[in-house]
């Protein structure tokens, strides 16, 4: 009764809710090493809403491109500053170079 309240929160079809569970449920006995136990089914049901948080984004990925571009862009950007405009002495002699008089460049 809880699976197809479980597959409309995420979004995801009824039969695609089976198979997650379905592929929940020998991920938990792999980890437990047991079957129809509450520490099976617990791990079980934490692998289900893990499966179905991933599968929520799956489809939409055309729709979700651009913002992942995005993320992208601001963690490169991120790094960039944190690894060549933070002072140290790469920086620092970029900068003298650049404070010092062009008539003294070679």
């Amino acid at each position: 009764m809880i699976l197809p309240w479980l597959a409309s929160r995420a979004r995801v079809s009824e039969a695609r809710a089976e198979i997650l569970w379905r592929e929940a449920m020998l991920r938990a006995e792999e980890m437990t090493g047991e079957r129809s136990t509450s520490c099976c089914w617990g791990a079980a049901l934490a692998t289900l809403q893990e499966l179905l948080a991933l599968e929520r984004w799956r489809p939409q990925t055309l729709m979700a491109w651009p913002w992942l571009v995005l993320q992208g862009g601001i963690e490169r950007w991120s790094w960039f500053c944190r690894h060549w405009l933070s002072p140290g002495p790469p920086s620092s002699r970029c900068r003298a170079w650049r404070l010092t008089p062009a008539s003294t460049w070679r």
